[in-house]
């Protein structure tokens, strides 16, 4: 076996973002997965959804599984990586591909029993490279969220109930809110950790089925390695994965309570977002997860 475990292989990384959709975090994740992948020895391209079924000499493709089904090339060794949306992925499909990890230890053990192809967790991560601390006054809010707008947002119901304003960055937002709060419609991802670092407090929401089998988001991971502190609807992880480095709410009257506090105690705010920090440079970036695929694909001897 080659010294370097990827050394004459190819892998596709397949986004679900179209090519005129750079903002899609699909995307970025892509390129530090790429550089990642790398790192090890492989030779990495990325197709983008117009590009799926592109004729490229592979060896392994890696599938951002997002909103869309992509329909596997059995020539190829074909992992999932399912990322979010879990309602929209069959047992069937699943069971086309040959390793599948699924952002969520809970989710990955249902699965896990209910079909053949291995099955294993693969928690989302960020990239030092990309989100650090960097503070800019250009930047800075009291209270910050950056997410699409969409139905059922239930913690911009929430903040929007308590007596604190908030600044918002994303898609849509002057369709749902007074248009006071709308800041901008999107931040570069350069830039976004700067944001991130600035804001007194940041603000994070989940999906109901991404709440309710928890799959941690990958904002929480980004928003700690760039040094923010972050208050977040309920979810599981917070306590596990996170040591209780993100606070969680449970409606608009803890919310604002909670909000009062950690404004009046800077101190408890850098507790954790020290402590927040330090949990993701050790045990979730691109390099942990690619060292796990990789120790993955060799104990099942596809590579």
């Amino acid at each position: 076996m080659a010294k370097n475990p990827g050394e004459n292989l190819t892998i596709a990384i397949k986004t679900p973002n179209p090519k005129t959709e750079h903002h899609w975090g699909d995307y970025f994740m892509a390129l530090s997965l790429k550089k990642a992948f790398e790192k090890k020895g492989f030779n990495v391209v990325i197709h983008e959804y117009e590009d799926w079924y592109k004729e490229d000499k592979v060896d392994i493709v890696f599938v951002l599984r997002g909103l869309y089904e992509y329909e596997i090339n059995p020539d190829h060794i074909n992992l999932m990586w399912n990322i979010s949306h879990p309602e929209l992925v069959s047992l069937e499909e699943y069971e086309t591909y040959d390793i599948v990890f699924i952002s969520s230890q809970k989710y990955a053990e249902k699965i896990g029993s209910e079909i053949n192809t291995p099955v294993f967790p693969l928690l989302q991560c960020s990239d030092p490279d990309v989100f650090y601390p960097e503070e800019d006054d250009s930047c800075r809010h009291d209270i910050l969220f950056v997410g699409i707008a969409r139905d059922n947002r239930i913690i911009m119901e929430d903040i929007l109930k308590t007596k604190y304003d908030v600044s918002v960055y994303g898609k849509h937002w002057l369709d749902h809110i007074d248009k006071k709060y709308v800041c901008g419609e999107f931040i570069d991802n350069g830039q976004l950790h700067k944001y991130y670092s600035s804001s007194r407090i940041l603000l994070n929401d989940h999906w109901e089925e991404m709440r309710k089998w928890d799959f941690p988001s990958n904002r929480l991971f980004d928003a700690l390695l760039s040094g923010a502190f972050v208050i977040s609807d309920e979810i599981p992880s917070a306590k596990t994965i996170f040591k209780d480095s993100i606070v969680t709410y449970n409606g608009a009257e803890d919310l604002e309570n909670k909000i009062d506090y950690y404004l009046s105690n800077p101190g408890e705010r850098e507790k954790k977002i020290k402590k927040g920090r330090e949990i993701i440079l050790k045990n979730h970036t691109f390099d942990n997860r690619v060292d796990y695929v990789v120790k993955s694909l060799k104990k099942l001897k596809f590579i």
